[in-house]
């Protein structure tokens, strides 16, 4: 973690405007008539292809990401959240989210303090029109509000409230000054790994381009 933000931000500027994925490159995997030729794309956006699977791919990059954000983040309660989230299965949520309760409130940046905040506020905002009454600590709403959308669809929910997620990740993502930047980056890589996991799908069982475009929905239109 040494040189500073400035440092971290100027190293994740540079793999950007090199690796990260771009609606072009998205396009050409998108219409590839072969898994050969997208991890081609892949390859030169400094993915490690040399893999038998696609998730071995995929669990590649994903471990490559954490650990440069490791190297490069310089908030230890940032760190302890993002890892904390990594981390989330069915078993462990109480041990999580209270890691998550006992973190966000450290976290050094207010947007993104506030960004997983409301990611916990998700969670539970989901959970109660699944029925549940479970509220995990961590978040600002409590249970009796967590009604935020009364009168739209589940699929109209889902969008509203990632869009919100996606207006705090996004908070002075150009500031090289402050440790915005190497969050902003963090996230687009995640999101880089569901369009990634969905064409390969989608070229393993030969889906049709209409499938594609509808699991990517949303997701396409985040890319320059």
């Amino acid at each position: 973690m040494a040189g500073g933000v400035t440092f971290a931000n100027a190293s994740i500027i540079m793999q950007g405007d090199a690796h990260l994925l771009t609606r072009k490159r998205i396009r050409e995997m998108a219409t590839a008539t072969s898994r050969e030729d997208c991890l081609r794309v892949l390859s030169e956006c400094g993915y490690q292809t040399d893999f038998a699977t696609d998730d071995e791919i995929l669990d590649a990059a994903r471990a490559q990401t954490l650990q440069t954000l490791q190297e490069l983040c310089e908030d230890p309660a940032l760190l302890a959240c993002v890892q904390a989230t990594n981390q989330l299965t069915e078993v462990n949520a109480e041990q999580v989210f209270a890691t998550l309760a006992r973190q966000i409130p450290l976290i050094k940046t207010p947007s993104i303090r506030e960004y997983f905040t409301t990611w916990v506020d998700w969670v539970n905002v989901r959970s109660f029109y699944k029925g549940s009454d479970k509220v995990f600590p961590g978040g600002a709403l409590t249970a009796g509000h967590l009604d935020l959308y009364p009168h739209i669809s589940a699929e109209q929910r889902e969008d509203a409230m990632q869009e919100r997620l996606d207006e705090l990740g996004a908070v002075d993502k150009d500031d090289i000054f402050k440790p915005n930047p190497l969050f902003w980056w963090y996230l687009q890589r995640q999101k880089e790994l569901v369009i990634i996991k969905a064409i390969l799908i989608s070229k393993r069982f030969n889906y049709d381009v209409t499938w594609l475009r509808e699991n990517l929905r949303g997701l396409y239109e985040q890319f320059q």
